[in-house]
């Protein structure tokens, strides 16, 4: 019997990753406002072209080359898809125990391996159309409320439910009682039905008493967060978070009958559920904007909305969380899941993996407590400075630009790599997990370097081209544009860094991973102060604050790595480590000498143009595509494999969607 079957810790962490539900918050310091949610994974066909299929003890020794298909047959085609859902399958129902997943699957039929890949195809899809969904209703916050002091006052309302919630439940719904549903799924002789309604009733009524506290505490939580604004405009804070908190019951309906169904197989109402969500946000804001709505003038001067706009936008906003709730709630009914409230909880094993989960509550604590502090530092920068994007709202919307590649790239990749890496870990392979870490820290840095790079270069010109409309000026959208720019290397850290922390949850440590937070936040926290202290009165403690969430990342970088190598240690445990060093000074190179020449073609570019708003787009269009064309040529020529096999890999996609002549 292996040591994930008698030990309840491994086994409940390996049970999570089985279900590829087990949702590890963002670094501390992650100030995105979306949290980082549940990611649909994308089509793990295309992902597995990414991965080697790693051999272990029963398979065999690794053949590296194998990590990218090198014919475009239909038959080698199936064979990589079908040994590749063998080797990293996507999330289904976890009815397999621990120890037979140390052994190899064997190869499903090829009709199945179709179902899968269609089903795949939808998440995928859902995963598009609803980032997609999210930009555009960005979009038309900014040119409906503008991006300075009177959209903080929408972005502390609606983003303040996001942390209660990700504060009080959202973490322990994945890391307590997700492994102790999949448990209970495969012990009862009722497949969990009873473990189930016990589990929905206790969360239903905490996420109600949680909700009730919060709406009555809006008042103090807004000042705790966001006290520097004056008192127009905290009112105002105060109205949309009233209107915004029972969010927190919708997100935790939607989260736990999310992990319910996809428990049972059933991924696609939780993936296309927030699309619905998305089409909801966007109606309220297209239809604010459509009716001329618009801030009217304070008796001071400053922008204010009638109590009648700050009802629409609040309750249009929470109306698209409950109708995603309402998706998976209806799906919920058709699956066969026959929901009973039982109150009898007591005794049930609800709790049974709280000891284990607690350093990621913890983990998750902390990086709230800087969201705070930050939230309540920048709200003081936009009430200096009211009519300018220098404050909490304009850095909200750099931090979603700057998140997207780190969201589709790295998150999706380590969603594939996190379950093997937890087999071999549970397997005593520290080999197999190096070569996996390995794996994920080259394939991700070879997209996330050269995006990196772009925000530097080019981030006033793609802020100007996204939210330069409506209320949000040209000057203002170039202010978010200096945050995109200054957080812009930061990424590449911050992503690194996550791929790293992936190799201690693979071990079943979460200790290790809240102490890499605690650091990060540390000093995430002293930048955020001492730049308030020292920059106070300009508009620039914010973009400060941006670029030192890269310098966080880099510290928390370099310790976790160094602890990790301890973990790792054996006969070629220097060996990765070297390889990555090297394909990262590559790219580096790389993209250094593109990021150059795409800000000068787009400086170049935008001084011919006839119009600012022209000159913004022309020169993000002129600036990027030299971006690109030279980080291809230049990563060739440095001879970086990752980034060659992935433009062969791009080129091939776009020439299969070109119809054939005849």
């Amino acid at each position: 019997m292996s040591e994930s079957e008698t030990d309840p810790r491994r086994y409940a962490h390996a049970a999570s990753v089985e279900a590829g539900r087990f949702e590890i918050p963002a670094v501390a310091g992650d100030w995105d406002t979306g949290m980082l949610r549940a990611i649909t994974d994308p089509h793990p066909d295309l992902l597995a072209q990414l991965m080697p299929l790693r051999r272990g003890p029963v398979q065999g020794p690794a053949v590296e080359d194998l990590w990218w298909p090198t014919a475009a047959t239909p038959e080698t085609s199936a064979t990589a898809t079908a040994t590749a859902t063998a080797a990293a399958p996507a999330p289904a129902p976890a009815t397999a125990t621990a120890a037979s997943a140390t052994a190899a699957p064997a190869v499903p039929p090829a009709k199945k391996t179709s179902a899968g890949a269609r089903s795949s195809a939808g998440m995928a899809a859902a995963t598009v159309v609803s980032r997609l969904g999210g930009m555009v209703a960005q979009l038309l916050q900014a040119a409906a409320l503008g991006s300075s002091v009177l959209a903080t006052t929408f972005t502390v309302g609606n983003t303040l439910p996001n942390m209660i919630y990700f504060l009080i439940i959202g973490g322990a719904l994945n890391a307590v009682f997700m492994p102790q549903l999949v448990a209970a799924m495969r012990r009862d002789a009722d497949g969990g039905a009873a473990y189930v309604n016990r589990f929905l009733t206790l969360v239903f009524c905490a996420l109600l008493a949680i909700t009730a506290v919060a709406t009555m505490a809006a008042p103090w939580i807004v000042a705790a967060s966001a006290g520097k604004l004056d008192a127009a405009h905290r009112a105002l804070a105060v109205s949309f978070a009233r209107y915004c908190m029972p969010q927190i019951f919708f997100y935790g309906v939607f989260a736990v009958v999310g992990q319910v169904l996809g428990a049972r197989g059933r991924f696609g109402p939780a993936a296309w559920a927030p699309v619905l969500n998305n089409i909801v946000v966007v109606a309220v804001f297209g239809g604010f904007v459509a009716v001329g709505g618009g801030a009217a003038q304070g008796a001071d001067g400053q922008a204010v909305l009638s109590a009648g706009q700050s009802m629409f936008i609040g309750m249009g906003t929470t109306a698209g969380v409950v109708v995603q709730a309402a998706v998976v709630l209806w799906f919920l009914a058709g699956s066969g899941v026959r929901y009973r409230p039982r109150f009898d909880w007591r005794g049930a094993g609800l709790g049974q993996a709280a000891a284990p989960a607690k350093w990621t509550l913890a983990y998750m604590l902390v990086g709230q407590a800087v969201n705070l502090l930050v939230m309540s530092l920048a709200t003081g920068v936009d009430q200096a400075h009211p009519h300018q994007a220098v404050g909490y709202a304009a850095y909200s919307k750099a931090q979603q630009i700057w998140i997207l590649p780190q969201s589709v790239i790295t998150v999706s990749l380590l969603t594939m790599l996190l379950p093997r890496m937890s087999r071999a870990a549970a397997d005593d392979d520290p080999a197999a997990v190096r070569r996996d870490l390995s794996l994920g820290l080259r394939v991700s840095g070879a997209a996330i370097v050269p995006c990196a790079f772009a925000f530097l270069a080019l981030g006033p010109q793609f802020a100007a081209v996204l939210f330069g409309y409506g209320q949000t000026s040209l000057s203002q959208a170039h202010g978010i544009g200096f945050m995109l720019a200054a957080s812009g290397l930061g990424l590449i850290p911050f992503s690194a860094q996550y791929v790293i922390l992936r190799g201690f949850y693979a071990f079943g440590d979460t200790r290790t991973p809240f102490t890499v937070g605690l650091i990060t936040g540390a000093v995430n926290a002293a930048i955020a102060i001492a730049a308030t202290a020292f920059l106070g009165g300009t508009r620039w403690p914010v973009v400060v604050m941006a670029a030192g969430s890269g310098l966080s990342s880099a510290i928390g970088l370099a310790w976790s790595v160094r602890r990790l190598r301890r973990r790792l240690a054996g006969p070629s445990a220097a060996a990765p480590g070297k390889g990555v060093s090297r394909v990262y000074r590559r790219l580096l190179l790389a993209a250094t000498v593109a990021g150059l020449v795409g800000y000068a073609a787009a400086q170049d570019v935008g001084a011919l143009a006839g119009s600012a708003r022209a000159a913004s787009l022309l020169a993000a269009a002129a600036g990027g595509t030299a971006l690109v064309v030279v980080y291809v040529l230049a990563a060739k020529a440095l001879r970086v494999a990752e980034v060659d096999r992935l433009t062969r890999r791009v080129r091939s996609r776009i020439m299969g969607l070109i119809p054939k002549a005849g």
